[in-house]
């Protein structure tokens, strides 16, 4: 039986605008089980399985063979809170699937397929790159997404997550595209910053213009601030917003703070493990 794992990502700078992103993996994870079979079964909790469904027919079509398997998907990702949900099912599925058959996978060869696979599947605007980078390799990622190309992955100094899910629920692929690119300049400056290791100020900066393009509440980004966050912004096209701590007491003081908007999860960082013997270089993946 094949086994896959991935992780959700947060945002620092969303690619949507600039076609440049910066995101980071956060502790809330997809499993997934699968088993070649007869036929192809899928158990999940989502209603919709086409995600995982194209997550099948790219792997078929990598191998150059028509598939068929038994797949059990697990999330704890809130789904459509722009915390990268389905970035993490393709990724954790492409995985399973490729083990299932015998294969090792190369990280870039998973996050490859599974981009394909959520584009075919109608989910992401941009085929979320940094995301699933993000997702499957850990640590943080600055990427170039329309070339697919991964410019750097770091640690991130920060071990603490605090995330705000304020209700509502946001489909990335639903969101007007046109309107987020006139946001490309301040996008651009953001992801300057993020070049430079100024998460806070890109995450204050990417999070003051989508907010504003996408009608949600700034307000909380400057509460957690207040509260003693490191870093703070919205995650993705929202609704979830992600604080960033460097210790315990500061989670405690932002939970609280946030306690009267929402459902608040507390979570870590994860560092860049898979990334480390990933060869992660300048390079496309077409």
């Amino acid at each position: 039986m094949g086994e896959g794992i991935a992780y959700a990502a947060g945002t620092v700078v969303n690619a949507i605008s600039a076609k440049k992103g910066c995101a980071y993996a956060l502790d809330l994870t997809v499993s997934v089980r699968a088993e070649l079979s007869d036929s192809t079964e899928i158990h999940t909790d989502v209603e919709d399985t086409s995600l995982v469904e194209r997550c099948v027919e790219v792997v078929g079509e990598h191998v150059g063979q028509e598939l068929n398997f038994e797949i059990e998907v697990d999330s704890e990702i809130p789904i459509a809170m722009g915390l990268a949900s389905s970035s993490a099912v393709s990724n954790a599925v492409v995985e399973a699937l490729l083990k299932e058959l015998g294969r090792e996978p190369e990280p870039f060869e998973v996050v490859r397929l599974g981009v394909e696979a959520s584009i075919r599947a109608g989910v992401t605007v941009t085929g979320a790159y940094d995301d699933a980078c993000a997702s499957y390799l850990g640590g943080l990622v600055l990427t170039l997404n329309d070339q697919h190309r991964v410019l750097d992955i770091r640690e991130l100094p920060y071990p603490y997550a605090v995330i705000l899910l304020p209700g509502g629920k946001v489909e990335t692929s639903e969101v007007d595209v046109n309107r987020l690119e006139l946001l490309a300049p301040a996008a651009e400056t953001a992801f300057r910053r993020a070049m430079t290791g100024d998460y806070r100020g890109a995450m204050l900066i990417n999070s003051a213009v989508y907010c504003s393009a996408l009608g949600h509440e700034f307000e909380p980004v400057v509460e957690a601030l207040e509260a003693g966050a490191a870093a703070a912004g919205l995650s993705g096209t929202g609704p979830a917003f992600v604080a960033l701590c460097e210790t315990k007491s500061d989670v405690r003081e932002v939970s609280e703070v946030w306690s009267d908007r929402g459902e608040v999860l507390e979570t870590r960082t994860v560092g860049p493990e898979r990334a480390r013997g990933a060869q992660a270089r300048n390079r496309p993946h077409r």
